[in-house]
């Protein structure tokens, strides 16, 4: 095998691992997302009082008042393109096994400020 493709070959497997680990922490924050708003946004009272609609899409929440019409300011809380949580534009960074806990509270102290509960 030539020096050329063998520099080759290793720049591809290296493309290929750090795609899987791409995958892999969106996938992990994915799933992050999904257990939030199954677990806190959905059943919240607080939210459903307050005339906040809240829709999980499988990689993002969407909150907004409908009754504010469409001049209301929503939130979004999406998965970035490298596995972080991002809210209303602002990276909360990778959610990691051990940090769950604080990205929750994070998003929970996004929400009430976003919406002053």
């Amino acid at each position: 095998m030539s020096a050329l493709d063998q520099a080759v070959a290793e720049l591809e497997a290296k493309r290929a691992k750090d795609s899987a680990e791409r995958r892999a922490r969106r996938d992990a924050a994915s799933a992050f997302l999904k257990e939030f708003f199954d677990a806190d946004v959905a059943p919240s009272r607080k939210l459903k009082d307050n005339g906040v609609r809240a829709v999980f899409d499988g990689a993002r929440i969407v909150l907004q008042k409908p009754e504010e019409g469409v001049y209301a300011e929503g939130m979004m809380i999406v998965v970035g393109e490298q596995g972080e949580i991002d809210v209303s534009g602002r990276s909360l960074g990778p959610v990691g096994a051990a940090d769950k806990a604080i990205k929750k509270k994070e998003l929970i102290a996004e929400i009430i400020a976003h919406f002053s509960l």
